[in-house]
């Protein structure tokens, strides 16, 4: 019996020491990690991109909260998520800004928090919380990072450099290609060129990305009143 359970532990520790190993090389790939105490060290990040649609996101990894500009055929939509609330504006700021809108949309909560944290940064971010719920796999040169968020599962692929290039989602596949430091000041953090978004196997985005801002720049994702009276929290 205390063979066995002494194995056991064994596995269970250098399964958990694996998965860290991984995530760290995972985030030294990216370039996250930073400083002397080498911690991850990106709190926000902004990037622009072009194709299918004119794109803007600002993110923040701490709040959490992201701001998702979209022109398409000269029709703009704007689409924010910040802790519990979910809303649209007219104008970036709307429901501070005099003329402006800032609309509720509650059931849009969960899917504007996954998408944040679907992104490069946010998915090595929410792996490294799931610790020991994740699981960690290879095959090829290939690396699958399996774990919980919020009530799905996710499955994170690192190629062989160690680059986060595709995550799943039940209804969602995004791929990440092509790894570029795209800062206007040399940071060493490294994004992916190229986003293609697909939903059921259709693609419903196709990104380049020409700019990114990893020195974490300063967003801010003021909650309009209007929305905060709309949540149903408020209404408890």
């Amino acid at each position: 019996m205390g063979r066995y359970f002494f194995v056991v532990l064994f596995s269970l520790s250098a399964n958990a020491q694996d998965f860290a190993t991984t995530i760290k090389d995972a985030e030294y790939a990216l370039g996250m990690i930073r400083g002397p105490q080498r911690i991850d060290a990106i709190n926000t990040v902004e990037y622009w991109g072009t194709g299918t649609v004119a794109y803007h996101a600002s993110a923040s990894y701490a709040v959490p909260a992201m701001r998702v500009d979209i022109t398409r055929g000269g029709q703009r939509r704007i689409q924010v998520v910040s802790g519990a609330y979910a809303w649209n504006e007219s104008v970036p700021g709307a429901g501070f800004i005099p003329g402006s809108t800032a609309t509720p949309e509650p059931d849009a909560l969960k899917d504007r928090l996954l998408e944040l944290w679907t992104t490069p940064f946010g998915a090595l971010k929410m792996a490294e919380r799931a610790s020991a719920k994740a699981k960690v796999t290879r095959d090829g040169g290939v690396t699958v990072i399996t774990f919980p968020l919020m009530d799905i599962t996710v499955k994170a692929t690192l190629n062989a450099k160690n680059q986060l290039v595709r995550v799943e989602t039940p209804l969602t596949e995004i791929l990440y290609s092509d790894y570029k430091d795209l800062g206007e000041i040399t940071s060493d953090v490294l994004f992916p060129a190229r986003i293609v978004q697909k939903q059921r196997g259709a693609t419903v985005l196709d990104l380049t990305i020409t700019k990114v801002d990893t020195n974490n720049p300063y967003v801010v994702f003021p909650v309009p009143e209007v929305v905060e009276q709309a949540s149903p929290s408020s209404r408890r």
